[in-house]
């Protein structure tokens, strides 16, 4: 979904900005990865073979998902992504496809856009539940389209499960100002300044400058 990716994108440079690296993703404990390989797969084949076989992909899918949350609650944002699919899911299953409105595709800009796909549907007097249909305008420039509330927490699920994962420390790193102590000044000028030992060293190894010769 676009606006998991950016998402994504914005949680990873925050998370950059304040000292996380991509490097600590290699070290999470996230566990059952295998369940979303399983879950990506039963959604491909359901739409490529259409009819009886894209509910039952969805209702696997669902079913492989909901294992791998439950295997990682406890780290941050998977709460946020179990809600976004528990809610993704119950509309669609009282509905057969997620309802789309037609007041939000306009105000994304996309008024005119026709829904072909077979897992969205138009919204009308007869959609169970449809406040958590695709009712959540996303203006983007080219890129505009209606999302539903199930994925606006799957975004900010998935932002927050990638700056934890990256390590981030929520605060961005700056440089310490020096104290008045470690202040030296430049060889050669008034000795205003307390100097280090370091500095007074330097000072006074240099040689004296010889005296004028006197007036004739």
């Amino acid at each position: 979904m676009l606006l998991v990716l950016l998402v994504m994108v914005l949680a990873a440079g925050a998370a950059l900005a304040t000292g996380g690296r991509f490097a600590h993703l290699a070290a999470n404990t996230l566990t059952g990865v295998h369940w979303l390989a399983a879950a990506a797969i039963g959604q491909l084949l359901g739409s490529l073979f259409g009819g009886t076989a894209y509910p039952v992909g969805l209702i696997g899918s669902a079913v492989c998902i909901a294992v791998f949350l439950r295997l990682n609650l406890r780290h941050p944002g998977v709460g946020l992504l179990a809600l976004g699919f528990f809610c993704n899911a119950l509309v669609v299953a009282l509905n057969g496809a997620m309802p789309v409105s037609l007041r939000a595709l306009e105000r994304a800009g996309v008024g005119d856009a026709a829904v072909t796909d077979p897992r969205h549907e138009i919204s009308d007097a007869a959609t169970r539940l449809p406040w958590l249909g695709d009712v959540v305008p996303v203006a983007l420039p080219g890129l505009g389209q209606a999302v539903s509330p199930g994925d606006v927490l799957i975004a900010a699920g998935a932002g927050l499960l990638l700056y934890a994962g990256m390590g981030a420390s929520g605060r961005v790193p700056a440089t310490t100002a020096p104290v008045w102590d470690d202040l030296e000044p430049c060889a050669g000028t008034p000795a205003l300044l307390h100097l280090s030992p370091e500095a007074d060293r330097e000072l006074s190894s240099e040689p004296e400058p010889a005296p004028d010769d006197p007036p004739q």
